[in-house]
């Protein structure tokens, strides 16, 4: 048994895709929990963002109770999944503005954008 061993390995070289050098400047993040050395969001901001979920959030019972009667009475297949649906987009985007409270504006948004769906869950409830 004869071994050849050769004497210069030859590869491709591959291109670089993605530098795996980590960025140093630090990007902040849109939605993460607080850390401990963040500043303490005002109480009147969380307390308004607080009541604003509480109305979202009753509402989105009375459409939930609204249609169990009418699923219990022989609502169409579609109507349970939509309006799981929006109410559940409507729950996503107020979670959303917590998570961002320490920022000026985007709760805000988030919360008034949390508002078309569960207003959309609320008709689609009522017109049934």
């Amino acid at each position: 048994m004869t071994a050849v061993e050769p004497t210069h390995i030859s590869r491709p070289a591959l291109p670089e895709i993605v530098s795996f050098e980590p960025s140093w400047e630090p990007q902040p993040a849109v939605f993460r929990f607080p850390a401990e050395d963040d500043p303490a969001p005002r109480p009147t901001q969380v307390l308004a963002m607080a009541a604003y979920s509480a109305m979202l959030g009753l509402t989105g019972v009375g459409v939930g109770l609204y249609g169990l009667v009418a699923v219990l009475r022989g609502a169409p297949a579609w109507y349970l999944p939509a309006l799981a649906v929006l109410t559940m987009f409507s729950v996503a985007l107020a979670v959303g503005a917590f998570l961002a409270v320490h920022q000026r504006t985007l709760p805000w948004i988030l919360l008034l954008a949390a508002a078309p769906p569960m207003g959309c869950a609320l008709l689609l409830a009522v017109s049934r």
